[in-house]
């Protein structure tokens, strides 16, 4: 008998090199049905169901529910403005801003620092991150159009931390891991867990003590755009709670909101977000990127057109799809960075295959 379609591709793109390491999980109806790892996740560390694999910026989805534990109890709203939380934010429109702006790209924030990636190498504190963040010029008008940026997530996290009075790594693991279970899961992951962590190739400060995903420092940021790493199984398991009609630590009206469009089909007029030419509509929920037909790169080909979820440009990338009562989780180990037209073939071509076996 051959092997599925998803083994052959795996073990090619290993032979090609396009990634060293792999995890793929598919579950229907709640119970997992495809479970698959090959590779190396890091020189000497096979991959395996207890790896810790860098999710890059699947873990905007981990700050978005946090702030949506907040907003079913009242902490926060997603119409509260950022400067009453954080009056530094003020001035040239910013005044304008609404957590409901961040929390679907269309606050109007340039992506990061223009100089991330010496940042990085200069392991610079996320206070001073931060601080820069809030002087960064704005793009457009809040509310006027969209523009994905790593900036409005760690915002976002700033209101959180103020409302509460608590650490942001802390807010995770009290408003979302520990009540879900997920207990192999981390947004500062402890030191007895380094030999467990997945390495990704081709980050951004590569080779440095500041290695974005890959350097005790990166992680110990703790980034509310691309700090959060787990497990292949904890990763599914988190998406399960945004399934409709499944058991969830969220209400229905949450789910809803989170996985409809809150944009209206917004335009981005900036070439190069999420690999696509300017002035294409970017509909968003809370956190979740919607599928869009005519999108290259959306998700899985195979997925229904009611397809939700994100994609990590570490490797990685989660699908959700209601009609199918599925999650697919795809964790590879290659950054974007390497060639982005190649990187989502690998990824979309692998996720296909597993949305062919589903019922």
């Amino acid at each position: 008998m051959n092997p599925p379609a998803y083994v052959t591709l795996i073990e090619r793109y290993l032979a090609e090199g396009g990634f060293a390491g792999v995890a793929l999980i598919a579950a229907q109806q709640g119970k997992i049905v495809i479970e698959h790892y090959a590779g190396q996740a890091a020189p000497g560390l096979p991959a395996s169901p207890t790896v810790l694999w860098p999710l890059a910026s699947i873990s905007k989805l981990y700050t978005a529910a946090m702030i949506m534990r907040l907003v079913e109890q009242g902490g926060l709203t997603l119409n509260q403005a950022v400067h009453h939380l954080l009056p530094q934010f003020t001035g040239e429109g910013r005044e304008l801003i609404r957590l409901r702006h961040l929390l679907t790209h269309t606050a109007g924030m340039i992506y990061e620092s223009p100089e991330m990636e010496a940042r990085l190498r200069a392991q610079t504190p996320r206070a001073a991150l931060v601080e820069e963040m809030y002087t960064a010029p704005l793009l457009f008008k809040a509310g006027t159009a969209f523009a994905y940026a790593d900036y409005h997530y760690l915002l976002a996290g700033c209101m959180a931390e103020v409302v509460t009075d608590m650490e942001f790594a802390d807010l995770i693991d009290e408003f979302v891991l520990q009540p879900m279970g997920l207990h192999d899961s981390y947004m500062r992951p402890p030191a007895q867990a380094a030999n467990r962590l997945a390495k990704v190739r081709g980050v951004m400060a590569e080779g440095s003590a500041g290695a974005m995903y890959n350097s005790p420092y990166a992680l110990a940021l703790a980034h509310p755009a691309f700090g959060a790493v787990a497990t292949a199984r904890d990763l599914t398991n988190f998406a399960l709670n945004f399934v409709p009609n499944r058991p969830s630590l969220y209400s229905a009206a949450t789910i809803r909101t989170m996985t409809t469009d809150q944009t209206g089909g917004m335009v981005s007029p900036y070439e190069g977000q999420m690999g696509l030419p300017p002035d294409m509509r970017m509909p968003w929920g809370i956190g979740f990127a919607l599928k869009i037909a005519w999108m290259p790169n959306s998700f899985a080909d195979l997925a229904s057109p009611h397809a939700y979820g994100h994609g990590g440009a570490s490797g990685c990338q989660l699908v959700i799809d209601p009609v199918a009562d599925a999650v697919v989780v795809l964790l590879t180990n290659t950054h974007a960075r390497t060639g982005r037209e190649p990187w989502y073939r690998r990824l979309q071509s692998i996720l296909n295959s597993a949305f062919a076996l589903l019922r």
